[in-house]
């Protein structure tokens, strides 16, 4: 399967490889996107984005790492 590049040269595994728990948050992630911006939206954008991080950190991504 082809690897795709995101941009500025940074690799992304194949969508298959995406667990099933990141593909639910950017679901909602995008579905929240939708509605109008207010305090509760950016709270629960807040929340989502750390079980984000959350799920990525434990899939061996060093996309958080310091340098």
């Amino acid at each position: 399967m082809p690897t795709v590049f995101r941009p500025y040269g940074r690799v992304m595994p194949p969508a298959l490889d995406v667990p099933p728990a990141l593909d639910e948050i950017n679901r909602r992630i995008r579905h929240l996107m939708s509605r109008p911006a207010d305090k509760r939206r950016a709270e629960e954008y807040t929340r989502l984005l750390v079980l984000w991080a959350e799920a990525t950190a434990g899939n061996g991504s060093d996309w958080g790492k310091a340098a």
